[in-house]
C-alpha cells in the first residue's frame, strides 16, 4: 500500500492539533472559527482515506468474483488492501456512517427554526442553554431564576443571546457531525467548545457593560451546579469553566496575535490542502473501479 494515501491524513491531523494548541492566543471568535475550519478540514481529509481504503478492500473480496477490477495505477497499489487494514477501514467508515446519522437526528429533534421568548424549565438545577436552530431559542431552569439576582441573571441571558445570536449551534453542529465521522479530532472538538464559551462570556459583559469581576463570580456561582444538558446545546455551565473565570478576572494579552493568528491560519490551510489531495484520490479510485 502506497504511503501516499495516508500521509495526506497525518499532515492534517498533525495541522489541526497544532492549531488547537495555539487557539487561546486569539480572541475567542477568531479561535472558534479556525477551529470549526480545522476540524472539518482534517475529517474531510479522513473521509476519502477510509473510503480509499474500504472500496480497495471490497473490491478484491472472493465473494465479489472478480465483479470490480483496478482498471489501472490509482493510489499507488494494485495489490488487495491489506485485511487487517481494508478490514479496519471499512468497520471505521460503516461506524461512522451510522453515528453521522445519529447526530443529524439529535441535531433535529432539538432543532428550533421560529423565535421565541426564553424557554422556562420547572426545575430546582441551576442551568440556561441555547438551543440548535435559527429561532434563536434559550431555555432556563425556573431554579436559576430565583437564585440569581437581577443582574446575575442578566449575565447568564447575555451569555446564551451571545450563542444564539452568533449561530454557535453551526459551529456544535460542524464538529460534532465530523467527530462522529473522525473521532481522532475530538480534542480539537473539546477546544472549539471552550471558545464559543468564552466568546459568549465576551459578548454577555460586551452587550451589558458590566463589571467583568461581577460576570467571573456569576459564572462560578452557577457552575457549581453540574446538570446535563440536550445534545448540541451550548450551556452556561458547559465547559473549562476555571479557565473562563480567570479569563474573566485576568483577561489575556493576546500579545503577537497577528502573528498566532497567521499560525492558525496557515495550519487550516494546510489541513484543506490535503482534504483536497485526499478527494483527488477518491474521485481518482472511483473512476478506476469498473465492472469486468
Amino acid at each position: 500500500m502506497n504511503v501516499a494515501v495516508l500521509l495526506p491524513l497525518v499532515l492534517a491531523l498533525i495541522a489541526a492539533l497544532v492549531t488547537a494548541a495555539v487557539h487561546r492566543r486569539l480572541r475567542p471568535d477568531i479561535a472558534a472559527v479556525l477551529l470549526t475550519a480545522a476540524i472539518v478540514g482534517a475529517t474531510l481529509a479522513a473521509l476519502p482515506t477510509l473510503v480509499v481504503l474500504s472500496l480497495g478492500f471490497v473490491a478484491h473480496q472472493p465473494l465479489l468474483d472478480g465483479g470490480l477490477d483496478w482498471c489501472r495505477d490509482v493510489v499507488g497499489f494494485h495489490a488487495a488492501i491489506n485485511p487487517w487494514v481494508g478490514g479496519t477501514a471499512s468497520v471505521l467508515l460503516t461506524a461512522g456512517i451510522v453515528r453521522f446519522v445519529r447526530v443529524w437526528l439529535v441535531w433535529h429533534r432539538f432543532h428550533r427554526s421560529d423565535p421565541g421568548d426564553p424557554e422556562v424549565v420547572e426545575s430546582d438545577a441551576l442551568f440556561a442553554y441555547s438551543l440548535p436552530g435559527a429561532g434563536r431559542r434559550v431555555a432556563v431552569s425556573s431554579g436559576l431564576i430565583g437564585a440569581l439576582d437581577p443582574e446575575e441573571f442578566a449575565i447568564v441571558m447575555a451569555h446564551e443571546r451571545g450563542h444564539a445570536n452568533n449561530r454557535h449551534d453551526r459551529h456544535l453542529l460542524l464538529a460534532d457531525l465530523a467527530v462522529a465521522v473522525f473521532p481522532l479530532v475530538a480534542p480539537v472538538r473539546s477546544r472549539l467548545r471552550f471558545a464559543l464559551e468564552r466568546w459568549a462570556d465576551e459578548s454577555a459583559v460586551v452587550a451589558l457593560g458590566c463589571d467583568r469581576r461581577l460576570a467571573a463570580r456569576t459564572l462560578a456561582r452557577v457552575a457549581l451546579a453540574q446538570v446535563d444538558t440536550p445534545p448540541l446545546a451550548a450551556a452556561y455551565n458547559d465547559l473549562g469553566v476555571a479557565a473562563r473565570v480567570d479569563a474573566l478576572l485576568r483577561p489575556p494579552a493576546l500579545s503577537h496575535q497577528r502573528w498566532w493568528s497567521t499560525t492558525m491560519q496557515v495550519g487550516v490551510v494546510v489541513v484543506m490542502l490535503t482534504a483536497a489531495i485526499q478527494a483527488h484520490h477518491v474521485f481518482g479510485l472511483l473512476v478506476s473501479l469498473c465492472p469486468d
